[in-house]
């Protein structure tokens, strides 16, 4: 046996170990301490996301009452709708930069725990798991590439020591969900700059917002798919690790999030 897996191959291993880089699981590092932080910053993300949705939709029923000439709102309602907004914005950019600074991390030692179980087996270079997030036009899509290539290195092992790679549906759902948050923030914030209020144009008001509310709609799904990706890949390369001992590996699948 070569772990829990029968030893398959030649050289006495099962063939995911047998594919690995050798003493892999010694060198490999897991990134528990960085995930469980990534589901607090990526938690608060959704909550605040969600607060801008329900006070844009809010602020956009204001405005049709407004437009339609109502007398059950007015501009009170309106401005006091939009102060919550601004605040949960005020405290958006700093919770982003945090996440953005522990999900840069995570990621890095995700990377090069891929590479010691699927030398080889990437598009990209490790740096690139860095500098892939700041690096304009690539950044639309090497990390996704990257993170697909992790998805696949880190696949468990079936009974026979084989890779299976699971569904990749919830990487794309959170990709496209990630990447449409933010081709929308900036369509409404080109959108927000160009409204004069001294027109009281209030039809072009309601526009912006609808469509940043659409944008952190998008903002709410990408958080909660990337905790699904972020638990999904420490767990399958905690579980690859666990897999050259026995016991080991049934305390991972209990410890599972």
């Amino acid at each position: 046996m070569c772990g829990t897996h029968p030893a398959g191959t030649d050289s006495g291993r099962c063939y995911g170990c047998a594919e690995a880089s050798p003493g892999w699981a010694a060198a490999l590092r897991p990134a528990n301490g960085l995930a469980a932080a990534l589901y607090v910053l990526l938690g608060l993300d959704a909550v605040l996301a969600a607060v801008v949705v329900a006070a844009d939709v809010r602020s956009d029923v204001i405005l049709g009452g407004l437009l339609d000439g109502s007398d059950d709102v007015g501009f009170d309602d309106l401005d006091a709708v939009i102060s919550v907004t601004d605040a949960v914005n005020g405290l958006t950019l700093p919770l982003f930069l945090a996440t953005v600074v522990v999900f840069v991390i995570w990621f890095h030692r995700i990377r090069r725990n891929a590479d010691l179980l699927m030398p080889g087996g990437h598009r990209h270079s490790s740096g690139w798991a860095v500098g892939a997030w700041f690096t304009p036009v690539v950044g639309l899509w090497f990390p996704w590439q990257l993170t697909v290539d992790c998805w696949r290195a880190s696949a468990p092992l079936d009974a026979e020591g084989r890779r299976r790679t699971p569904s990749e549906k919830v990487v794309a759902l959170w990709w496209a969900t990630w990447t449409g948050s933010l081709v929308v923030g900036r369509v409404a914030s080109s959108m927000t700059r160009q409204f004069d209020p001294t027109l009281d144009d209030l039809a072009s008001l309601r526009d912006a917002i609808r469509v940043e509310t659409a944008g952190f709609a998008l903002r709410l799904v990408a958080a909660v798919a990337a905790i699904m990706v972020v638990n999904r890949l420490t767990s399958m390369q905690q579980e690859r690790r666990a897999s050259t001992n026995p016991i080991a590996a049934r305390a991972a699948q209990e410890a599972r999030f």
